[in-house]
């Protein structure tokens, strides 16, 4: 018997959950003992209040401390903001961060926090069982 594989969808808390533990578990992000608050932001998808959908991620010494569904303006030392397609693309590895259409909030900080976020990005595209 082969048991059907749990697909997790993209942009929605339980894909930043996931991608949290990952985060957990990596030797990089967790030696960098990095303190951050990242706000993402779907700007084309609406919750029932009417604004971008976002999600929060909190950072504490190099582990995720707090993941949760967030306001698009909450208060974050880095808050990345792009529509799904857009967010989907850099996360399969199809658009390149730095040239794709993304509004950034706090990129000094991020180039601060350069090798966190490269790993990230092998992270994202490294996650399996993704729905898009």
């Amino acid at each position: 018997m082969v048991l059907a594989r749990s697909l997790v969808r993209f942009g929605t808390l339980e894909y930043y959950e996931k991608l949290a533990e990952i985060m957990n578990k990596d030797e990089t992000i967790s030696k960098s003992r990095i303190d951050a608050t990242v706000v993402i932001v779907f700007e084309d998808v609406k919750t029932a209040e009417g604004v971008s959908k976002a999600f929060l991620i909190r950072l504490e010494n190099g582990k995720v401390t707090e993941v949760r569904e967030a306001r698009p303006d909450e208060d974050a030392d880095f808050t990345i903001s792009a529509t799904y397609n857009i967010h989907a693309g850099v996360a399969k590895g199809e658009l390149d961060p730095l040239r794709a259409k993304i509004w950034y909030k706090s990129m000094m900080k991020a180039a601060r926090s350069l090798p966190v976020l490269k790993r990230l990005g092998e992270i994202l595209r490294e996650m399996k069982d993704v729905e898009y």
